[in-house]
């Protein structure tokens, strides 16, 4: 190479424009550019070609712009676009490994050649940069490398306090095992009862002879089951205890206790010797107990939720819940992980708001049906997504009498009770839904059958309304009420998904994946909204989210995927139980989850729905992890494609 080419200052200069040589000290990347040297190739140049070993040399594209080519079976496939600041040949260098593709010159080009060795020294004793290339390694799914080549260690940044907690940072602190209040199954409920009050504890857990958890008895229940039921005190707490048992490890941290607490609707938590109720109980703790030692965190707001009365704290609590978190994705938190927090919380919210409408209803005289219901999350809110307070979506589910008079009595009061509901949603800045999702409409307030019928009822996918509805409904969640007339309604969508005739609806749902492209060309440029008051932007929720998140959907109809509802964990379990799909399914969780951090983060910052991304405001790095994300949705989709034998509608 032409010594003479040297120019260190401008190559300095230059690197220092971009990551990962803009997050190292000026110095630093001045001793780099001494050692480098420029090169330059023309268009219709090979930078190299596919197969050939790496070398030792890192290449910065100064100038001009590199395609990257894929050869199979004597097709010839355009994987990626390099334009100025991107480096090269970086992967197959970390990898040690021949290059997987062939970079051609498509305009003149200026490379500045680096020492490999040099480079690699610098990544090693620079966190930021490091931690940046390791992404960039993790994305080079764009030119067909495989998830499960790149074995790198999860980057610090991606841990954050919330996190720290959830692994065990703050662990549970048992008490001294002297302190836990037992007893046997056979024992008395008036000698627990007096067991209790001698402690002054509100609960006595029951144990078998190994001391191993088989149920709980507290105050609430000793009232219920005793005072107004109509077990006499002589009769074993067996009868009375409820049960199982929850139970967590010494080791679980104790933000993790409360958020299963939280979840289950329970007051107490066993800690066993292995997190189990096979093995021996140490410690009961209750949420007071828990939040003494965890300090201030999302939890503490779920308690105060709890206690909140007026409209006016609701919302103060709900405006915590954003800021929290906005710091919390703002300092790395996953996208997912935020959105089953706040999922949590919300579903806290709304238990409460029912709580205070029952009051309400019961000044007027006028009581809930003493039948089996169950407020439902749908949309958004049922895959545990929703971070922002956008629209609402939610519905009622109510046991049928088998008269329709009756029914429609029920359906009155419940929907009274809805409407005060939605009436303090929106009082804490939830916004009404546009499509009408809401439970104060009676057509999302509904018996167990006339939902069941409905979801039945192939036909109704194929119109615009009813396909709406359908998409809703197979995201729904339990939130308050009865669980299993919810689960009823829900294990009818799964299991009617299985049979043959709903293999045409499933196959519409399919194209509907693959009928929205990214917003990004085949440059690697962003396609932007060309008039509107969104002008410029480009629409994160229709062309990046919506077609992963369908996709998660209807694979998890076809092969009957119901152990979760979030977009992730759907592409988790057809990671886990699907080979053939791994690792789409896994790339498309992680890029789901990046597009949900930067839909939710933008959403905070705009004071908005965070629909719309404006791409000059994105920085290097978020420009890249978008276009990469985008990527790996046409990898989704063309498995979706290949799944479903859409291949001729390409």
């Amino acid at each position: 190479m032409n010594k003479a080419n040297r120019i260190p200052a401008r190559i300095a200069e230059a690197l220092q424009k971009f990551p990962p040589f803009s997050m190292l000290p000026a110095p630093t990347v001045a001793n780099l550019a001494e050692k480098a040297f420029v090169k330059i190739l023309v268009q219709g140049d090979f930078v190299w070609k596919q197969g050939d070993p790496p070398g030792d040399e890192v290449l910065f594209l100064a100038m001009g712009r590199v395609e990257y080519y894929r050869f199979e079976n004597g097709a010839k496939e355009l994987v990626d676009v390099r334009d100025v600041g991107d480096i090269l040949g970086l992967s197959a260098l970390h990898e040690a490994e021949s290059y997987r593709v062939t970079a051609e010159v498509k305009e003149d080009s200026i490379l500045y050649v680096l020492p490999w060795a040099d480079v690699r020294f610098i990544l090693e004793v620079n966190d930021q940069a490091r931690n940046y290339v390791r992404r960039h390694l993790f994305w080079g799914t764009r030119v067909g490398r495989s998830i499960a080549s790149i074995n790198l260690e999860t980057p610090v940044e991606s841990r954050n306090i919330l996190e720290a907690h959830l692994d065990g940072a703050q662990v549970i602190q048992p008490r001294p095992i002297e302190r836990l209040l037992s007893c046997q199954p056979d024992t008395s409920i008036r000698t627990a009862a007096e067991m209790m009050v001698s402690r002054n504890l509100s609960s006595i857990l029951v144990v078998d002879t190994q001391n191993r958890p088989l149920g709980f008895v507290t105050n609430r229940q000793l009232v219920r089951e005793v005072v107004v039921g109509n077990n006499a005190s002589t009769s074993p707490v067996a009868r009375v205890m409820l049960s199982p048992v929850a139970t967590v490890t010494p080791k679980s941290s104790t933000v993790a206790a409360l958020l299963t607490m939280l979840a289950e609707r329970i007051d107490h938590i066993c800690v066993t010797e292995d997190g189990t109720p096979e093995s021996r109980a140490i410690d009961v703790c209750t949420p007071k107990d828990l939040l003494a030692q965890s300090g201030r965190h999302p939890v503490g707001i779920a308690n105060s939720i709890q206690r909140a009365r007026s409209s006016a704290r609701l919302r103060e609590l709900c405006d915590d819940i954003e800021a929290i978190a906005y710091s919390y994705l703002e300092a790395g938190i996953s996208g997912i992980v935020m959105g089953q927090i706040c999922a949590q919380l919300f579903d806290t919210l709304v238990a409460r708001m029912i709580q205070i409408a029952e009051e309400k209803l019961a000044e007027k005289g006028t009581s809930l049906p003493a039948i089996p219901w169950a407020w439902m999350a749908v949309g958004s809110d049922g895959r545990r997504e929703q971070v922002l307070r956008t629209d609402m979506d939610n519905a009622l589910v109510f046991k049928s009498s088998g008269d329709a008079k009756t029914d429609e009595n029920h359906r009155a009061i419940l929907l009274e009770m809805a409407t005060q509901v939605i009436n303090l949603m929106i009082e804490a800045g939830f916004s009404r839904c546009q499509g009408g999702v809401m439970a104060s409409n009676p057509r999302w307030c509904k018996t167990e059958t006339e939902w069941i019928a409905e979801i039945r009822d192939v036909d109704h996918l194929l119109d615009g309304d009813n396909l709406l509805r359908a998409l809703v409904l197979y995201d729904l969640r339990y939130v308050a009420g009865d669980r299993k007339i919810c689960h009823q309604v829900r294990d009818t969508v799964f299991e009617f998904s299985a049979t043959a005739d709903r293999a045409s609806a499933l196959k519409h749902l399919a194209e509907m994946v693959v009928a929205t492209p990214p917003p990004l060309n085949f440059r690697g440029k962003f396609i932007v909204e060309k008039k509107g008051i969104n002008e410029g932007e480009f629409d994160l929720k229709k062309r990046g989210l919506t077609p992963i998140r369908d996709a998660a959907r209807v694979f998890a109809l076809q092969f009957g995927l119901k152990s979760h509802h979030s977009t992730g964990g759907r592409l988790q379990e057809l990671a886990a139980t699907h080979p053939e799909l791994e690792e789409v399914a896994n790339l498309a969780r992680s890029g789901y989850d990046l597009l949900l951090r930067f839909r939710t983060l933008t959403g905070l910052r705009r004071k908005d729905d965070g629909r719309f991304i404006d791409p000059s405001d994105l920085d290097r790095l978020e420009r890249e992890q978008l276009a990469n994300v985008f990527d790996v949705q046409r990898m989704v989709q063309n498995a979706v494609r290949r799944h479903f034998n859409l291949e001729a509608q390409r």
